[in-house]
Parts: structure tokens; sequence; C-alpha cells
């Protein structure tokens, strides 16, 4: 496993002795900022990551100091971070994609969407008060909120501006908190090793040996999966991820060699499923997803495969436990592929579920509570957990957001947060109905830098918001 190598801050003693002992500093020489991990030299504010005097990509490493702004060009390859180098991104830093905003060479198109590529490590350390920022630099190109709700085929949150962040199988920790990240899945080169010619994925990792933290971030519009974890342990706590895949994707697909939690969660509007575990790519261990307390609104809408993707989902010998999370207007409820068909089957015996609130506002919806074609049964400590609900039955009580929905409501383009809230209220029949009996997996470490934060423990009310101000941040 490719280790970060941890620079402690504040040692004053170490700083001063080094300023005393030096006549000057060298071009390699640690700066040490308080609060502020730091890792190797500063590069420079206002750089452009993936070029140097006009090359074509470029490897970086050190630290991108608190609240500068650096840039992605499209005219350029990939920034690298290689074999054993750590990238560290500081609070309030703004990434910035920038190029020409039409013609052939627009960013976005092949060759024209770079990523961060890490053989090595990379941190992204923001705060609550100070987020880093991943975004395209023309405003232009932007989605419009004010647009919304608009179609996919028009809407630039799926247009894949930028090539995401993409670890190869000897990447190292990739650790991400209090971030924004939009418009990923831009078109990989005809070289790229993992996704030659396809669009990538928002965030890939492929070493089991590694870890992947996702922590209080905001992930905005991609064209496939935001997250694939194709190999590695993986913390993924308190994040939201809004107009997630064109036609297919999902918010975080759990492949062989992935273990981890994926709690805290609020979902609006993914193509495919939110979250799946699938054991495909022969790598060990087994795909095995503990997926709990979330909150999943209008997802399974723009899926191009008919009757496939919609909410939470284990097949082709993923495992897992399922509790505690909380679907509204889903196309299809939890499903578990129990084998026969083209699917092969989740590893049915190592699946725990239970929990599960179901709302829907037509029976298209409610009908699908338990889908067709899948093993899931319904539980008793289910709300709606059968086929024949009532539509509108057990409405969870939201702080902000219309249940039942309008006649006539277009569920493909209902894809977004706005100004939405989706904390309970008082009296919602989500409270107190979760189950707290069981454990995650914890398979990433706790640090406050270079770890999870915390493993997150099952909360007592269902969904991502719990009545004690507790769970999801936003």
């Amino acid at each position: 496993m490719m280790m970060i190598n941890k620079i402690k801050t504040g040692n004053l003693v170490l700083a001063i002795a080094l300023l005393l002992t030096a006549c000057s500093k060298s071009k390699t020489d640690v700066d040490i900022t308080p609060g502020e991990p730091t890792q190797g030299s500063y590069i420079a504010e206002g750089d452009t990551l993936n070029t140097k005097n006009g090359s074509n990509g470029r490897s970086i490493k050190g630290t991108l100091k608190a609240n500068g702004t650096y840039y992605l060009h499209s005219d350029y390859g990939d920034a690298v971070i290689n074999t054993g180098d750590t990238l560290v991104v500081q609070s309030g830093v703004k990434i910035l994609f920038t190029g020409p905003s039409s013609g052939a060479n627009a960013i976005g198109t092949q060759g024209h969407a770079p990523g961060l590529v890490l053989n090595g490590s990379l941190l992204v350390l923001g705060t609550q008060q100070h987020p880093v920022l991943f975004t395209v630099k023309d405003e232009a190109l932007r989605s419009d909120p004010s647009k919304d709700p608009q179609s996919p085929n028009t809407d630039p949150a799926f247009k894949g501006y930028w090539g995401g962040i993409q670890g190869g199988v000897t990447a190292g920790d990739i650790i991400l908190k209090w971030a924004r990240l939009e418009y990923l899945g831009g078109l990989a080169p005809a070289t790229d090793p993992a996704r030659p010619n396809k669009a990538r994925y928002g965030i890939f990792t492929q070493n089991p040996k590694a870890s992947l933290v996702l922590e209080n971030c905001q992930l905005y519009g991609s064209f496939d999966d935001m997250v694939r974890v194709a190999g590695g342990k993986f913390a993924i706590f308190g994040n939201t991820f809004e107009k997630v895949g064109f036609q297919a994707g999902e918010c975080v697909n759990v492949k062989s060699g992935g273990e981890g939690d994926i709690a805290y969660n609020l979902v609006i509007g993914g193509t495919g499923n939110a979250f799946k575990s699938a054991n495909a790519g022969g790598l060990s261990p087994q795909a095995n997803a503990c997926i709990y307390n979330n909150t999943i609104i209008n997802t399974g809408y723009r899926q191009a495969k008919v009757g496939e993707g919609g909410s939470l989902d284990f097949e082709n010998g993923g495992r897992g436990k399922c509790y505690n999370n909380l679907l509204v207007n889903c196309a299809f409820g939890l499903a578990i592929m129990g084998g026969g068909g083209s699917v092969p089957a989740a590893d049915t015996a190592n699946i725990r579920y239970g929990n599960t609130y179901n709302y829907g506002d037509n029976t298209g919806i409610t009908s699908q509570f338990l889908p067709a074609g899948y093993i899931t049964q319904q539980q008793a400590t289910d709300i709606n957990g059968g086929n024949n609900t009532v539509p509108g039955a057990n409405n969870p009580l939201f702080v902000n957001y219309p249940l039942p929905v309008s006649a006539g409501f277009d569920f493909i383009t209902a894809s977004f947060l706005g100004s939405y809230n989706f904390h309970l209220r008082p009296g919602s029949p989500a409270a107190g109905k979760g189950f707290t009996g069981f454990s995650p997996n914890a398979a990433v470490k706790v640090d406050a830098v270079y770890g999870a934060t915390g493993i997150m423990a099952p909360g007592k009310d269902i969904g991502a918001f719990q009545l004690d101000n507790t769970g999801n941040p936003y």
C-alpha cells in the first residue's frame, strides 16, 4: 500500500530549529502552516497543474496553499501524482477547469477533459467554513439553478468537463473532506488504461490496499458513475449527490476488492442506483458494502436500460448490510438479485437488511417497492414495505419538500437540491424507527487528517438526517 508521508503541523520547535540551521530555503523544504497539513513545497498560486512550460501533462506533488486558485487546462493532458508522492489541497482552494467553450477542442471533448491521475496519494482537506471547490471557470458553461427543473439533454451538469480523480492500481489513499466537486466524467483519451475512449468515472479507485474517504462533500453532475470502487477500503459519510449519471451510472458502485461503509448521504435524482454492491472484477476481498441511514430521492428515472437501477442494489456476488434507508419516489426499491437471469445472484447468505422506509406517490412506484425479478422480502421493521402500499401513505414529513408531488410531476428532471430541506420534522414516521444493533464495516482507519474523522454509528431515526441534528451536515 502506498502510504501518505505524514507531516505534523504546529511543531514550532522543529520549525524554528530548521530555520536557524538553514541559510536559505531550498525548493524541497517543507513549509509549516499552523492548522493546515502540508506536504513538500507549495505549488505557486495561479499555477496550471497539468502543464509546465507548455508541456502536455505534468507530474505534481506538494501543497496547494489555503484559499489559493489553481487551474486544469483542457489543452493539456492529465495532472499526475507519481508513486510515492502526495498532493495536499488545503482549505478554501479552488481548482478551476479552463479552456475553449466551443469548437472541436472545446473543454470536455475527448482529449480535452483532463483529470487528476493518482499513482500516489491525494488529501483534499477543506473545512465547513472553507470548503475546497472543483468547478469549470467559465460561468456560462455551468448549470443555471434558476432553470431547474431542466432537461438532462441540455443541462450542463452532465457534460463532464473534466476527468475527475482517477486512482491507479498502485495509488495510495484518497482523502476528500469538505469539498464540492462538479461536472465530472469527461471522455478518457485512447491511451487511458482503465477507460479508453469512454467517459471516466468521477472518482475511481483500483487498489484494494488503499483507502477512499469521502466525507461531508457535495458531488454535483457526472456523466456516468460518480464513485466507482473497483478495489479499496472506503468510508463515504455525510455527502450530497446531485444530478449523477446522464443515462447510466450509480452514485457509488462497489466492485470486488471494495469494502466499507456508506452512510448519512443524501441522493437526489440519480440515474441508476444510489448505491450498489456487485462482486465483479476478480479482486479480493469480496465486494462488501454496509449501507445505512441514507435519504434517497427520485432515483432511477434516466436509466437507459429498462427495469434496472432505482435505489439500492446487491447483485453478482456482492454482500453487505442495508438498514435505515429512506427511499422517496424511487423507480425501484431495495433490489437483491437471486439469480436465474442475466445478472448473477448476490451473496444472499451474507446480506442483512431491514428498517427500509419506502414512500411513493403513484402505483407505478409503490408496486416496485419489492422490485419484480428480485428476491427482496418485506421485513417486519419496514415502513411501507410491500407492493400493496397505498400511494401517499406515511409521508416522511420533510422540513421543506412537497409531498405528495403534484399531478404530472416529472421525475426525470427532479434531480436538483435547490432550497429543499430533507431534515425530518418532529412527528415524522421515521423518528425512532432505525435499527442500531449492527456494526459498520469500519474498514478505514480513524484519523482527523489521514483517515475517516470517525466511523458514524447507526442512527435511531431512519434516513440521513437525525432529529438530534446529527448525521448529514447539509
